[in-house]
């Protein structure tokens, strides 16, 4: 939840596109998923790219060491991104 002190961004999404929000208040961990366009609930298999969204947002919330191995692979890539920018 916002606070004064910190202002709302926006992030317009394609409709083919969703976001992994993850955010830290009083040290809890929250995320939340969105969503360029809304999933049909009678879809009989959800696209991939929804659905690896959802699956890292349960693995954060479920497995508290999963937090720390992404923390650990991104500081040991952490050259090999600035090479590539």
């Amino acid at each position: 939840m916002p606070t004064d002190k910190s202002p709302l961004a926006t992030v317009e999404l394609e409709a083919s596109e969703f976001a992994l929000i993850v955010g830290e208040e009083d040290g809890e961990m929250s995320v939340r998923v969105v969503g360029g366009s809304d999933i049909d609930e009678n879809v009989e298999e959800m696209p991939a790219a929804p659905e690896i969204v959802l699956a890292l947002a349960m693995r954060l919330l479920k497995d508290p060491e999963f937090h720390d191995d992404v923390l650990d692979w991104y500081y040991e890539h952490q050259d090999d991104m600035d090479d590539d920018a």
